[in-house]
């Protein structure tokens, strides 16, 4: 008799098995996250570095600075 109950218990704690569970409902493994996406790299109208697109300033004629600073600074001339 006592050989049944612990069959019974190994068939109970194996149909509960965190381990087992995954596989029994089919889940999905979690998703990778996406990689980040590519911006365009552009060059601030005043001193020339580049950087993303994203964190650029713009001004009224669409030219693009790397701060605000610059921004008011104006384009480099020459």
């Amino acid at each position: 008799m006592l050989k049944y109950i612990l069959i019974a218990l190994v068939v109970i704690w194996l149909f509960y098995s965190p381990a087992l569970r995954g596989k029994r409902t089919g889940a999905k493994p979690a998703a990778r996250p996406e990689p980040p996406r590519a911006e365009n790299m552009v060059q601030c109208a005043h001193c020339g570095v580049h950087l993303p697109e994203g964190e650029t300033v713009q001004d009224e004629q669409g030219r693009t600075y790397c701060s605000l600073a610059h921004r008011q600074a104006g384009a480099k001339k020459g």
